[in-house]
């Protein structure tokens, strides 16, 4: 089973685009999950946003055109035997987090996606 995971946005101030987050949403919850001032806002529906100020990632993309929702993540085990069954993908990287090995990847269209290879909200998500 294929979990949705979290959405990424990307802005200016992430800390105040948090607490727009808890506004917009009428509840919610946030917390700094990181030492560059990457958030993670819990909807009070389970909608996860991972906030990430552009500043911290300058040399990916451009402030100017750069900001917004990106980089949808998925999560689910064996998700690399998964990947390698689809010809509209091709993986760019992994990274180990400390619950298993994550996949980026770029669909046909040009998007770029990840995904979780387990199954478990890990503490990056789980607030």
């Amino acid at each position: 089973m294929i979990k949705f995971d979290h959405i990424e946005v990307h802005v200016k101030d992430a800390e105040k685009y948090a607490i727009f987050l808890k506004k917009l949403f009428k509840q919610g919850r946030f917390k700094k999950i990181s030492d560059n001032n990457t958030y993670m806002f819990l909807s009070s529906d389970n909608i996860h946003i991972e906030i990430k100020e552009s500043k911290a990632y300058k040399n990916i993309f451009n402030i100017e055109s750069g900001v917004g929702f990106c980089l949808p993540c998925l999560r689910m085990k064996n998700a690399k035997k998964h990947l390698d069954n689809i010809d509209q993908l091709k993986i760019i990287k992994k990274i180990e987090n400390p619950d298993g090995p994550c996949y980026f990847f770029k669909d046909y269209e040009g998007i770029d996606w990840h995904i979780k290879d387990y199954d478990i909200q890990d503490i990056y998500i789980n607030i």
